[in-house]
């Protein structure tokens, strides 16, 4: 059986008061497309950061949730993990429950600064350019955003799950066939009497 797309599930859910709810909803919605979503909420006792970044390095992507989070930006834990994630080459997949541009969100005067008289981006992005590069699309709910990645990533998982398969098929018919032509040698020498 093929492996699933592991999708690493980022966000402020893990806050929520109904976060394992919330978790398992978002797994629900990862197995029904057909991949496996990894939630990253974890018990006492447990080293979060190393966990989550265990997690990560085992996804083949990451849905992130950058609805704002205690302010008009996305949920510093979850900037953290998409860098991390982009680090390492890890696709990332965008959602947010709040899909007005950043400049929409932040207010600013004309002159384009906020109140303390910092510029207020005006790319017309949901999130700090950093976060959300041009042609990046940042879809409305968790759903569109597993819909995006295991659109572009099923095959490519499918793909690496078979080359795997084909080389381990490849290595043991190779050992057997080794084997058989050792044994053919070893009865022809008995026969012979060497």
């Amino acid at each position: 059986m093929p492996r699933l797309l592991r999708l690493y599930l980022a966000g402020p859910d893990v806050f929520r008061p109904d976060a394992a709810a919330q978790g398992e909803r978002l797994r629900t919605l990862c197995a029904a497309a057909g991949a496996e979503g990894l939630f990253p909420l974890h018990g006492e006792g447990v080293d979060i950061r190393r966990a989550c970044l265990d997690m990560l390095d085992a996804a083949d992507a990451v849905i992130a949730n950058i609805t704002p989070f205690r302010g008009t930006h996305m949920d510093p834990g979850t900037a953290f993990e998409i860098g991390y994630a982009e680090a390492r080459g890890t696709p990332v997949f965008f959602w947010s429950a709040d899909p007005r541009p950043l400049k929409e969100r932040h207010p600013s005067g004309a002159d384009g600064r906020d109140g303390e008289g910092y510029l207020v981006e005006d790319w017309g992005k949901t999130e700090n350019l950093m976060i959300v590069p041009d042609g990046r699309v940042v879809g409305a709910s968790a759903e569109e955003a597993i819909a995006e990645a295991v659109a572009a990533l099923g095959f490519t998982v499918r793909n690496r799950d078979l080359q795997r398969r084909t080389r381990r098929s490849v290595a043991v018919a190779l050992a057997v066939s080794l084997a058989a032509a050792l044994l053919a040698g070893m009865i022809a020498n008995r026969l012979i009497g060497w």
